[in-house]
């Protein structure tokens, strides 16, 4: 990666992030950024159509093409404040070197995708063929929230969904370390689950959207809900947006003891079948889009619930159905009649209603209780 070369600096003020502004030949970029660049950007498959094509066939021919943002991990992100504010080149040059596993791509992964089909297919680039980059540089969490959502948002036509992806991908060395032995999975590892606390990559980003869309309908989510959302996102601060993210890594960490728990009665017994419900698409989803429901005004109760539900997986012994999770699954059957719903729909409908009703009477009334009374609802309706 000898040709990696520091061409500027430069500063948000809005938001104080310090920039770099940078050079590397096309050949060694994979070097700066690593082989799993795409590990956990599960949001983002490659595209296809005419525009990419071109892209490719330019790169080929040695265009100089618009420039790759990247981000440093927050956490690893601080270790370079003083050495950027001194504008020591030698030193942040060496140092960004050895951190390839903790430097992400914020803007243009279909860029990078191109040329690393053009690198697999052996292809050479121009002897001084380079790429330019823009290398964002923040450890304060509020702040990268704030620019990754807020920002783009104003400037690029970008999905609030996407917005999600991006703070995960860029937020995901952060959250492990902050939440006890959270284990994030990539997508096809999910079968590899071994315990509590394991959780794949993409479930924990749609678990956030549906905290923040009140919703667990993650794939077909209202638009007008969504634009609702992001208004109040855009008029909002840094403070409104940090509380957000801090109060779902709060329920999070609830949610890794609520699972880890479940998975230590259920497993090598005959609920070994539910070891996993926590972990479930529907489920957490569900769980979270419950909580973002009342958060706002009921957070007390809300910690309450789980404080309930965290007591009564811990006294269980191993085997013990005390969610009486096999009554769920009949209850579910019942409501899910593939004749009348999809079966997925009518899933997570039973769920977050149950749990924002169990969140709403702070867990008093149980889970099962819940289920029963949404299934009679439900099947009226």
């Amino acid at each position: 990666m000898n040709s990696f070369k520091i061409i500027g600096f430069t500063k948000d003020f809005r938001t104080n992030t310090n920039v770099l502004y940078a050079q590397i030949l096309v050949q060694e970029y994979f070097e700066l950024i690593g082989e799993n660049y795409n590990k956990f950007q599960l949001q983002r498959k490659k595209e296809v159509h005419r525009g990419y094509k071109r892209l490719k066939e330019d790169l080929e021919k040695g265009a100089l093409i618009p420039g790759i943002t990247l981000a440093i991990e927050p956490d690893v992100a601080s270790d370079f404040i003083d050495i950027v504010e001194k504008q020591d080149i030698t030193k942040i040059t060496e140092k960004i070197k050895l951190i390839k596993d903790n430097i992400y791509i914020l803007d243009g992964l279909q860029r990078t995708h191109k040329i690393k089909e053009l690198l697999d297919n052996n292809v050479k680039f121009k002897n001084e063929q380079k790429l330019l980059l823009e290398i964002w540089i923040e450890p304060d969490i509020s702040h990268l929230v704030y620019r990754l959502i807020v920002l783009n948002s104003g400037q690029k036509p970008m999905s609030m969904r996407h917005q999600i992806e991006l703070l995960f991908t860029t937020m995901r060395v952060t959250l492990t370390k902050e939440i006890d032995n959270l284990e994030i999975l990539v997508e096809n590892e999910e079968s590899k689950r071994t315990g509590g606390r394991q959780f794949p990559f993409e479930r924990l980003v749609t678990a956030y959207y549906s905290f923040l869309m009140r919703s667990p309908e993650v794939d077909k989510s209202s638009i007008v809900s969504e634009r609702l959302i992001e208004e109040k996102i855009m008029d909002g601060n840094e403070e409104y947006l940090t509380e957000s993210f801090s109060a779902f890594k709060m329920y999070l960490n609830d949610y890794c003891e609520l699972d880890e728990q479940l998975f230590r009665i259920c497993d090598k017994t005959n609920l070994k079948s539910f070891r996993n419900w926590f972990a479930d698409a529907n489920v957490i989803n569900s769980f979270f889009a419950g909580i973002g429901k009342l958060h706002e005004s009921r957070a007390e109760r809300i910690q309450n619930a789980i404080e309930i539900l965290k007591n009564k997986l811990s006294d269980a012994n191993s085997g013990d159905d005390v969610l009486r999770l096999e009554d769920y699954k009949k209850i579910r059957q019942e409501v899910a009649d593939p004749k009348v719903y999809n079966v997925g729909y009518a899933t997570r409908l039973l769920l977050v209603n149950s749990f924002t009703e169990y969140f709403r009477d702070e867990g008093l009334t149980s889970l099962y209780n819940c289920w029963v009374d949404m299934s009679i609802s439900l099947k009226k309706n």
